[in-house]
């Protein structure tokens, strides 16, 4: 088969396809001799974050000379994306290569009854069978949806990772933030140690609670924790005490603020699990030791980038893939200190099973210039009409909508001037403007 043949039929698996469960996925991994086991893994979950998170701390292991798999999702542009060693892409050879091997083993599977793996479980099976292939010495595994029932929940990680807490998915998680902290949660495991984001509401007991009954040592990161040093044109300057060590002098790429919180869990993640490092032998930790640990984290947080947050595609235009109520709200948070007395215009789009109307109502609090409405390229689009209706409540700004989303990017691009535009809303619409972006370069 070719590459196009392998994405072609895996992106048809939802026809035909309903997701197995970790039982069902675990018979087919003892069939292929348990690759997610090849290796340490680290394994991540939450509602945003996520992404960013296992970036930061990919970024971390490979300065300390790992060999990094990263497995995440959603892809922006290529399903190549979501299956990476380091920064690298796996090739469209070893994707086509470990589908069929993979796929090999799905019928295998089903001649002792089990049934073919979604999507999502299907890519999974793949990532882990690559990165055994490849020898990577550790593994980062990003939930899709949810944590408990996710296919990802099969592994058996040397650390957890919990990032935020929020409400989103939620006709598949729940619709309270108790409910979806449960799911989320649902990683944890007996022994292991969990890194959580706590922000001081209601998930924060269920994730108290859960690590408390499963018995896994928790360790939470919170706001106090860190402190903004300076704000630089290309980065920001800031200070962590993580309870243990005080990192001083951390830096970032010039992003969402937001991304503080995502590197602190990276570094915290990192601290839990660095002893690995010398052949799982204890040791005591010298002055070099603690100085070559502050060079692997300095150069790992300041070398991450990761498309679609926050970023600069030209000159005053940024994307953020924001698609909830509390990304919307981080996102809004970074445009008021970041860029407090710059003109800005907005260019959104939103997936109709949203809560737009919170979103949009946050968004109107920020004075736009122009906010220009485009519909994304997909059938979860939100129509224009409803979504221009609800800012009309919320702003008085003047607002222009474009059916095609080529026509209200050119537009927004042609409208800058001395102004920035800011692309939000949704992952599809972030990967369809990096696409069309791509498409002019070429």
């Amino acid at each position: 088969m070719t590459f196009h043949e392998c994405e072609e039929y895996i992106l048809s698996v939802p026809k035909f396809a309903g997701k197995l469960g970790t039982e069902d996925l675990s018979r087919i991994l003892e069939l292929m001799g348990h690759p997610e086991r090849a290796c340490p893994v680290i394994h991540v979950a939450g509602t945003n974050g996520k992404g960013s998170t296992c970036s930061f701390l990919a970024s971390i292991l490979s300065q300390a000379g790992k060999r990094v798999g990263l497995f995440t999702s959603p892809h922006l542009i290529k399903i190549t994306e979501r299956i990476r060693i380091g920064n690298t892409q796996i090739t469209e050879a070893d994707f086509t290569a470990c589908f069929e091997e993979t796929m090999e083993y799905v019928e295998r599977a089903k001649e002792k009854g089990i049934a073919h793996p979604s999507f999502f479980e299907l890519l999974f099976l793949m990532a882990a069978l690559y990165f055994k292939k490849q020898k990577t010495e550790y593994v980062i595994y990003e939930t899709g949806m949810g944590g408990r029932l996710d296919a990802t929940n099969v592994v058996f990680p040397e650390v957890c990772v919990i990032t935020s807490v929020g409400m989103d998915h939620m006709q598949y998680l729940g619709d309270t933030l108790s409910k979806i902290a449960e799911e989320k949660a649902g990683i944890i495991k007996k022994g292991i140690p969990v890194v959580f984001f706590d922000r001081e509401d209601k998930s924060t007991d269920v994730i108290k609670q859960t690590a408390r009954q499963v018995g896994a040592p928790l360790f939470l990161v919170e706001k106090s924790q860190y402190k903004i040093l300076k704000i630089a044109n290309k980065v920001i300057d800031f200070s962590f005490n993580s309870g243990y060590y005080r990192y001083c002098q951390l830096s970032i790429r010039r992003t969402g603020l937001y991304q503080i919180e995502n590197a602190m869990l990276a570094v915290k993640a990192f601290e839990l699990m660095k002893n690995s490092f010398h052949s799982g032998c204890a040791r005591l930790e010298s002055l070099a030791d603690r100085e070559q640990d502050m060079d692997w984290i300095r150069a790992g947080l300041l070398g991450m980038a990761w498309p679609g947050r926050m970023e600069q595609i030209a000159d005053r235009v940024f994307i953020d893939g924001a698609h909830n109520e509390e990304a919307i709200e981080a996102f809004c948070h970074t445009l008021e200190v970041l860029f407090p007395a710059e003109q800005k215009r907005l260019l959104f789009a939103v997936s109709a099973d949203k809560e737009y109307e919170r979103m949009i109502g946050r968004l109107c609090r920020i004075p736009f210039a122009e906010i220009i409405l485009v519909r994304y390229e997909g059938s979860r689009a939100a129509d224009l009409d409803t979504i221009a209706e609800v800012f009309r409540r919320f702003s008085g700004s003047k607002l222009t909508a474009f059916d095609d989303i080529r026509a209200g990017f050119s537009y927004g691009m042609s409208h800058v001037g001395d102004s920035y535009l800011f692309c939000v809303g949704s992952l599809y619409l972030a990967g369809d403007l990096l696409r069309i972006g791509s498409i002019k370069d070429d």
